[in-house]
């Protein structure tokens, strides 16, 4: 058990011994004592409760081989520990098969778990026919709140020379895999400093599950504080997304009344001093915004995040004091004075490469550590890309990068390479030479010059393979193999991309072809483009139900997860609230709130879309099926179509024909892999299918040159611009022999 864990098991422990105490004193005592308090349902801290969690090899490799070889002898998963949770042991379930020529006697898989060595396996070469299955204990007192399973084979195959390190010595392991892990859940203090833990723990692996208790009459202050809190989770958890479930209350004097459903878990709470649950009839008013982390009411062993203010204003300015200013939070209580923080400029996400500078390779990944590798052959090194989705790359001979990269020298000059791909398409590659470096460290910069032949050119990524989301990769391979191979290689070969590396995007303007469903699906887009959502009014309907306030919190969950920033400038308004002038984007959530939009402003931008499918004027797909085909099931869908408002911005609309039916898009949302599927102008879901609608007429945002724009958008129609060049010609010729004519007939004349 690590310092951690065992702090908060004596605090949980000393928490007892004061219960207890307590309560003997009060029953010794003789007096009757009533306290006006809420009722709790008592959870005796020795009985806490327990989980089982499972993650499969293929969760925790994602994409990874899960193979060791000759040649890439050592293989690591992770797994996280949450700080409210120690493990009491756990089970590593193996299902492996192995090389058929691995020498018997000698090959072994050695298994370590937290450096710790747990096991070493004999590999009988007798018994390759088979898949072969292994449990294992994982004992509680190795685990840590950041945990790691090292695989190492140690294996020869026969009748090979330097068949040490020969890919023919192989062991794999079957994605069916897999670790289970006991865990007992900790009562932890009521302390602001461990925020955002113990509702959001970043070593937990699993997608995190938050639960906001709002009141009955939510107001759009309230949306907005919970939009801002959820986004800021949503920036944290980045890879892994988030849920959200909302609980509504109502003010009453009776308790009968109360809601039913209250979470028995962590959870988020927003009252005023006018408005609370009947659970917090009793704590004191407030006069300023305060943060307050407290006790579950109905379950003793989890926490509450109690948001309190005077006003439902007061309720956004304590979310952007918990989020804005982290540092310095301590105890069970803050006050927060703290006002909106200042818009933020466009393309300004920290996800996103910058295009106002170059862009080092140290601030695309998380560790330094990330940028090298070790052995023959390993994983390659990932750098992730996530490029502003509207880059305008059209007639670009690519995106520099000024590679810098360091290595071990071979020993002779053999096959030993730096392999380059982006989105798994390979790029270029280099030869490892025996100076250790490489790349462009000493290139001398001539901007006259197309081609340098006394420097390495920088690396040019091909701007047509790139996306609005990238992996780059680098793959070191090293050559294993000499003339005479009398020992073991000792595998010491490194490879290792400078930091200094860097991209730049410097140039590069913003126009995109819209509308398109799948840079919203992917990235937000177009609200992203002010990550803080200053220049977005979220539509929604002035009672929306719960699941409308659930895809409300999924849509901005979204946007942060993609810039990497918390929405702190989103504006919620009604349909009536929003000016006839106004040249924001519009994200809709719920039917309602569409069908008020398209009857105040009109449809015409929509039915052009709809038109090329036959839609023209239809709603059953929208907000309702009472038209020529009346369907008894559900159905959802996205919609996005120019703002009748301006012309250069967006609607975007996420609507349901039954409200409990709205939340398939949430789960739309949150997959990678139907999210990565969605396209065009328009998706339908339905029970049995997902449908993707084209788009056909289509407008442009962004900023772009006049000859640019010109040359771009008659590029689209080369038999009209053949045309124009012919036309152009023709005039050319004929003023030309005009010119020449008149000057001749000048000269006949003066004669």
């Amino acid at each position: 058990m690590n310092s951690y864990a065992f702090s908060s098991t004596m605090r949980s422990f000393c928490c007892t011994l004061t219960i207890v105490f307590s309560s003997f004193l009060l029953m010794t005592s003789g007096v009757a004592q009533v306290v006006d308090e809420p009722p709790v349902i008592a959870n005796p801290y020795f009985d806490l409760p327990t989980y089982e969690q499972r993650w499969t090899f293929r969760e925790l490799a994602g994409e990874r081989v899960l193979r060791v070889d000759g040649m890439a002898d050592q293989m690591s998963l992770g797994f996280g520990s949450r700080m409210d949770q120690i493990p009491q042991g756990g089970t590593l379930y193996l299902n492996y098969a192995y090389s058929p020529t691995l020498v018997g006697r000698t090959s072994q898989l050695r298994i370590r778990f937290n450096g710790e060595l747990i096991r070493a396996i004999t590999i009988p070469a007798d018994a390759s026919d088979r898949r072969h299955e292994l449990e294992l204990n994982l004992p509680a007192n190795y685990f840590a709140r950041y945990n790691e399973l090292t695989f190492e084979l140690l294996a020869e195959a026969e009748g090979l020379e330097c068949a040490v390190l020969s890919p023919a010595a192989w062991l794999e392991f079957a994605s069916q895999s897999y670790i289970e892990i006991a865990t007992q859940q900790l009562v932890v203090a009521d302390e602001l400093s461990w925020f955002p833990e113990p509702f959001f723990d970043q070593r937990d692996f699993t997608r995190p599950s938050f639960h906001y208790v709002l009141p009955q009459q939510t107001t759009h202050n309230h949306l907005i504080a919970t939009g801002i809190l959820h986004s800021y989770f949503a920036k944290q958890a980045a890879w892994r997304g988030t849920e959200a479930t909302v609980y509504r209350y109502r003010q009453v004097l009776q308790r009968e009344s109360e809601v039913e459903d209250w979470p028995t878990s962590h959870a988020i709470v927003f009252m005023t001093n006018d408005e609370r649950p009947w659970l917090f009839r009793d704590y004191p008013d407030v006069n300023e915004p305060t943060v307050r982390i407290i006790t579950n009411p109905l379950n003793d062993i989890f926490k509450v995040l109690l948001i309190q203010a005077p006003d439902t204003n007061g309720l956004v300015s304590a979310v952007h004091g918990l989020v804005e200013h982290r540092a310095g939070l301590s105890g069970d209580r803050a006050i927060v004075y703290a006002a909106a923080p200042e818009p933020r400029p466009a393309y300004s996400a920290p996800r996103w490469v910058r295009t106002d500078r170059p862009v080092t390779f140290s601030e695309l990944v998380d560790f330094p550590g990330d940028l090298q590798r070790n052995g023959y052959a390993n994983a390659p090194i990932a750098v992730n890309l996530m490029l502003p989705p509207d880059l305008f790359t059209w007639q670009r001979h690519g995106i520099p990068i000024d590679l810098k990269f360091r290595h071990t020298p071979p020993i002779e000059k053999d096959e030993s390479r730096l392999r380059v791909f982006i989105n798994n398409e390979f790029i270029k590659g280099y030869t490892l030479t025996e100076s250790g470096i490489g790349g462009a460290a000493d290139r001398i910069r001539v901007p006259l010059l197309e081609f340098n032949p006394f420097t390495q050119p920088a690396l040019q990524i091909p701007a047509f393979k790139l996306g609005a989301v990238n992996r780059l990769d680098f793959e070191f391979t090293f050559s294993a193999r000499s003339e005479e191979c009398r020992v073991r290689p000792l595998g010491n070969t490194t490879g290792a991309i400078d930091g200094d590396s860097s991209i730049d995007l410097r140039g590069y303007e913003h126009y995109v072809e819209m509308p398109n469903l799948h840079l919203f699906a992917k990235t937000g887009y177009p609200f992203s483009r002010y990550d803080d959502l200053y220049q977005t009014h979220v539509v929604i309907d002035v009672e929306p139900s719960n699941t409308e306030i659930e895809v409300m919190l999924s849509a901005v969950a979204l946007i942060a997860g993609a810039t990497g920033h918390h929405t702190s400038g989103v504006n919620i308004v009604a349909v009536d609230a929003i000016d006839q002038n106004s040249t924001k984007d519009f994200l809709i959530v719920g039917r309602a709130a569409l069908q008020a939009f398209l009857q105040r402003f009109g449809r015409a931008t929509l039915d052009q879309q709809l038109a090329h499918h036959g839609l023209s004027g239809r709603q059953q797909l929208l907000f309702s099926s009472n038209e020529q085909v009346a369907v008894s099931g559900p159905s959802a869908a996205m919609v996005s179509f120019q703002s009748p408002l301006h012309s250069r911005s967006t609607v975007v609309a996420l609507t349901a024909t039954d409200s409990d039916y709205l939340g398939q898009i949430s789960a739309l949302l949150r997959s990678s892999e139907r999210s990565s599927a969605v396209t065009g102008f328009m998706t339908i879901l339905t029970p049995g299918h997902e449908q993707n609608l084209q788009s056909f007429s289509r407008y442009y945002v962004g900023e772009l040159s006049f000859w640019k724009r010109l040359y771009f958008h008659l590029s689209r129609y080369p038999v009209l611009v053949s045309v124009i060049t012919l036309l152009a010609l023709i005039t050319l010729v004929l003023v030309i022999y005009w010119l020449f004519a008149r000057k001749a007939r000048r000269r006949v004349g003066g004669q």
